[in-house]
């Protein structure tokens, strides 16, 4: 397997990632090289797992979060201006939390919480989810 931190440097310095921007030991004014303009954003998107009873109590580590009926979210700015364009209005601020999960086939959203538990509150009633849970880190 080829050491990630090979790869050269995106900066255009020639050097490799390791020997260059990454641990600050050259740095080409501008350049960045965590930043892609294609590349999403997801830094500081909190995500909660709303499972139906079948998993109230399964061991989350044997949880397939595939399985989990919907998703409540904590917007950054990347989603927010995301899923405003897609609704073509502007409705969600970095920082609110949403739902969104299938109903029927489709996919459905309900827009704008202050805080987590009520948009778990609204995921309870909408989409039946009795457990809610952050997928586990492995360290």
């Amino acid at each position: 397997m080829k050491d990630p931190l090979s790869i050269p440097c995106r900066c255009g310095s020639g050097k490799k990632l390791k020997d260059c921007c990454l641990f600050g030991r050259h740095k080409t004014p501008n350049a960045s090289i965590f930043e892609d303009t294609d590349a999403p954003d997801y830094t500081g998107v909190s995500v909660f797992y709303g499972f139906h009873a079948q998993f109230k109590n399964m061991n989350p580590f044997e949880i397939d979060f595939e399985k989990a009926c919907c998703q409540i979210v904590q917007a950054n700015k990347y989603l927010a201006d995301l899923h405003n364009q897609m609704i073509q209005f502007q409705m969600l601020q970095p920082g609110d939390w949403f739902v969104m999960g299938k109903e029927n086939g489709q996919m459905k959203y309900s827009f704008r919480f202050d805080s987590d538990v009520e948009a778990m509150e609204v995921a309870k009633e909408k989409f039946k989810a009795v457990r809610f849970l952050q997928m586990p880190e492995f360290i």
